[in-house]
C-alpha cells in the first residue's frame, strides 16, 4: 500500500514536470515567433514598433489558452492513470 502511494506521487510529479516543460517551451516559441514576425512585418511595411507590439500582445491570450489546454490534457492523463491503478489494485 505504501509503495502504491509513492508510485502515484511519482507519476503525479512526472506529469507535472512534463506539463511545466511543455508550457514553458510553448510560451518561449510563441514569444520568439511574435518578435521575429513583428520585426519582419515592421521592416517590410516601415512601421517601427506597431506589428511587434501587436503580435506580442496577441501572443499573451494565445499562450494562456494553450496553457489551459495542455493542463486539461495532462489532468485527463492523470485521471486515466489513476483509474488504471485503481482497477489493477481491485483485480489484485
Amino acid at each position: 500500500m505504501a509503495q502504491s502511494g509513492q508510485k502515484g506521487t511519482g507519476i503525479l510529479n512526472t506529469l507535472l514536470i512534463v506539463m511545466i516543460g511543455q508550457v514553458g517551451c510553448l510560451t518561449l516559441i510563441i514569444i520568439v515567433a511574435s518578435i521575429l514576425g513583428g520585426l519582419w512585418l515592421d521592416k517590410t511595411f516601415g512601421t517601427k514598433p506597431v506589428f511587434t507590439l501587436a503580435l506580442l500582445f496577441a501572443g499573451v491570450p494565445v499562450s494562456v489558452i494553450l496553457m489551459v489546454l495542455i493542463a486539461r490534457r495532462t489532468l485527463a492523463r492523470l485521471r486515466e492513470q489513476a483509474e488504471k491503478e485503481k482497477e489493477s489494485d481491485r483485480s489484485s
